[in-house]
């Protein structure tokens, strides 16, 4: 069930759970941070590699396999950052964890890892033709905002949480909310002071 991008979901255990949905704005928020984060490792790995072509190693130099090697690490971080994030990490990379989203599965479990990996390797199709246009259309018009890789992973985008830590009050704390006394109302005389001890 639906409702103002409420997403309900019934536990096998009867157990009604519900998420709000992230839509475009927060995902698109998300995403840009993220490809911020891997846009700087990239350009590290390209420094690096004109550095090395640089230094005249010689097993650089007119190699084949330096450009594949290049090529392969460069697709680890771009595609392993997410894949390891959302698995590792709960469901969030660092862009998502910064807006307040994760990615959890339809039945309203942590991602599993073939989720994280299904999810992510048709990420490039979500890519097509540039700049994520395919997934953004998918999230815009599809009534619980999942791109291609959501479908097919069975993954929702939820907006995480916000839990208030409640503070423990003792008996005695208690007791003092419930007459209403602050300790600005507690006026003591100097010789009563004095004839307390520390533990009265």
């Amino acid at each position: 069930m639906i409702n103002q991008e409420i997403e309900e979901i019934k536990t096998p255990e009867f157990v009604s759970l519900q998420f709000r949905l992230a839509g475009l704005g927060s995902r698109g928020a998300a995403m840009i941070l993220d490809l911020i984060l891997t846009g700087i490792v990239n350009l590290i790995l390209v420094l690096l590699l004109i550095l090395l072509d640089q230094s005249n190693i010689s097993f650089l130099e007119d190699s084949p396999w330096t450009a594949a090697i290049f090529i392969l690490i460069v697709f680890a971080v771009n595609w392993g950052y997410f894949f390891a994030g959302e698995y590792f990490f709960a469901g969030k990379t660092i862009g998502k964890k910064i807006v307040g989203i994760r990615v959890i599965s339809d039945n309203g479990h942590s991602i599993t890892l073939l989720s994280s990996f299904i999810r992510n390797l048709l990420r490039i199709v979500d890519m097509l033709p540039f700049a994520y246009f395919i997934g953004m259309l998918m999230v815009f018009f599809h009534p619980r905002h999942k791109r291609l890789g959501d479908l097919a992973a069975g993954t929702l985008v939820v907006h995480e949480r916000k839990t208030k830590v409640k503070k423990k009050t003792s008996a005695i704390e208690k007791e003092i909310e419930r007459l209403g006394v602050s300790k600005d109302d507690l006026h003591l005389e100097e010789w009563a002071l004095r004839s307390m001890e520390m533990k009265d």
